[in-house]
């Protein structure tokens, strides 16, 4: 950073602990980044927003059901997210197989994020990219209606 102290050279620290009402504020901004992005002709980061999108929609379902994050993280980090998206779908009573549905959109969404953030991203076409904003739209708003019914 020119011209100024950074953060961490300063030692002082942002709150990195956020409310469940923040992570899905964050999922919204990334799925407008996600579509933008897409509409921009940028698969791979239409497809690595669509991702966060769902990331970040998921991990604050899990902050709303009582989870309680790595303090110094912030959140679980992907694999143990995907994991735990995986028990809170066991304990949500209701909507469980429109659930196990959106994780296996969830778990298809982290695949791809690989290949759009490190990989070769070739292999996203227009059609994949256009599938996985979709997908995580759906991810999205499923948790927001499971938290607007009290389900979560």
């Amino acid at each position: 950073m020119r011209g100024g102290s950074s953060l961490l050279s300063s030692g002082k620290s942002k709150k990195l602990i956020l409310t469940w009402q923040q992570w899905l504020n964050k999922a919204q901004d990334s799925i407008t980044a996600g579509q933008n992005s897409l509409e921009a002709g940028d698969f791979a980061s239409a497809v690595s927003r669509a991702y966060f999108a769902a990331f970040q929609a998921v991990t604050g379902a899990l902050i709303k059901r009582g989870y309680q994050p790595n303090s110094e993280t912030g959140n679980w980090g992907h694999k143990v997210t995907q994991n735990q998206f995986t028990i809170l779908i066991q304990q949500v009573r209701f909507k469980r197989r429109r659930l196990r549905r959106e994780r296996e959109h969830f778990k298809g969404l982290y695949f791809y994020r690989a290949f759009a953030d490190y990989g070769d991203d070739s292999i996203i076409t227009t059609k994949l990219a256009r599938q996985l904003v979709r997908e995580s739209g759906q991810v999205v708003t499923l948790v927001q209606k499971l938290i607007e019914d009290g389900d979560i």
